[in-house]
């Protein structure tokens, strides 16, 4: 018919805003779940199939860049701690945790922590951190600033931005969980492909997650910041967005410019950087007063963080009040092999043979053959030394190269003793 016209067909951002605001009008759903269910749906349309069906070009979008920011008061309460107790924090504290002695002239209250957002987990130039968050305290409160990239081509916009941000705030040194890794190899790239440095590539860093492993390995399952920030912190992750739909919420949102879709992503990035402060300052209270630890497993981490600075003697004193607190027998048991470890560094050998021997009444491979080495090199007992070997060979499960390190004691053994014989003949 010639006064007929075609029907338009609903656009891939029609479609997800409809589909959008159909969810969003159920009450009953939570904003997860809504998210959830929306990421599902385009999930499951099948890919156009004519030329016909393809998606209309997108809108032009104006904005670069979209910027957030969220506050939480000093006397913000995690559990039993309160914010405001980083204000008893020294730099001390910092060097011991980061193992970086830059950190001892650093004032904690004026370090940045940074966490990102991503495209996808894959790495390299296709993987775009679109959404870059800076958590810092500024007067009273912990602020969390989060930069979001509303246009794919125009991301030298908001790096500098970001770079303008840190220029003026000049933060002395960084704190990530897996930044070393993740975060700052991303940015790394991201900058490079514009032509720029990242700014906090030249400030001392603190990827909190390696000594998260060491404190907490005795304590819990997981190291994840999230799972830490549950068990230590009681921020709850229930109504969360799970990580994987991440990267789809943001590209519909790019589609719909619906920012709803994201704001619960916004909120995740800003917890996980109060979370983070939070968490860091509860290892460092440990390191200040293990009062404020809860298990023996605690006590162990922070022993091992002090012995990693080089403090021997706090170490020391962590490893025994963990061996005779602990109600773990693997936690007693770490903690006397520490401690026999740190005894031999010191030259105490009696002190290390002492605790050797009620390890080598498990068949511990270490201490039998740290007692054989004692009583042939120290106090010149081949026949001691022989009996420790034998045990190692005959009662201890070996790998083969245990296995060979022995064999090669127990020859050399066999000859001392042999030539020692024939001496008194």
């Amino acid at each position: 018919m010639s006064g007929s016209r075609k029907k338009k067909l609903p656009s891939d951002k029609d479609n997800i805003k409809k589909r959008w605001d159909s969810l969003d009008s159920k009450k009953s759903l939570s904003t997860k779940e809504k998210l959830e269910k929306l990421v599902g749906l385009n999930l499951r349309r099948s890919t156009p199939k004519t030329e016909k069906e393809l998606p209309q070009p997108d809108q032009a979008i104006d904005t670069a860049f979209l910027v957030r920011e969220f506050t939480y008061p000093l006397t913000s309460v995690f559990k039993d701690l309160e914010l405001s107790s980083w204000r008893e924090v020294s730099p001390g504290l910092l060097g011991i945790a980061s193992g970086d002695e830059a950190f001892l002239d650093i004032d904690p209250l004026r370090l940045v922590y940074f966490d990102v957002e991503t495209t996808g987990l894959s790495g390299g130039t296709g993987t775009i951190p679109f959404m870059l968050g800076f958590g810092f305290f500024q007067a009273e409160n912990f602020t969390a600033k989060i930069f979001i990239l509303n246009d794919l081509s125009r991301e030298d916009e908001m790096l500098t931005a970001v770079d303008e941000f840190l220029d003026s705030f000049d933060f002395p040194g960084t704190v990530t969980y897996n930044g070393k890794s993740f975060d700052f190899p991303l940015m790394e790239t991201r900058y490079i492909l514009h032509r720029r440095r990242f700014p906090l590539l030249k400030k001392p860093h603190l990827d909190f997650l390696f000594p998260a492993r060491i404190l907490w390995k005795n304590t819990f399952e997981s190291r994840k910041l999230g799972y830490l920030g549950d068990m230590l912190l009681g921020i709850s992750r229930q109504d969360d967005v799970d990580a994987s739909l991440i990267p789809s919420l943001y590209f519909n949102y790019l589609h719909t410019n619906r920012f709803s879709m994201l704001e619960k992503v916004v909120e995740h990035n800003a917890l996980d950087l109060v979370g983070l402060s939070a968490l860091l300052l509860r290892g460092l209270m440990i390191l200040k007063d293990i009062s404020y630890s809860s298990d023996a497993g605690e006590v162990l981490g922070a022993a091992r963080l002090f012995e990693r600075s080089g403090d021997f003697e706090k170490a020391g004193k962590l490893l025994e009040i963990a061996r005779q607190s602990s109600e773990r027998r693997d936690v007693t048991v770490k903690a006397v092999k520490r401690l026999a470890v740190l005894k031999k560094k010191k030259k105490l050998y009696e002190e290390a043979t002492e605790l050797w021997e009620l390890l080598s009444e498990d068949q511990d491979h270490v201490a039998l053959r740290e007692l054989s080495i004692h009583f042939e090199h120290r106090r010149k007992d081949y026949y001691g030394a022989l009996e420790f070997v034998c045990r190692a060979i005959e009662e201890v499960g070996l790998s083969e190269s245990q296995r060979r390190d022995l064999d090669k004691r127990l020859s050399r053994l066999k000859r001392k003793i042999e030539l020692l014989e024939n001496e008194e003949i």
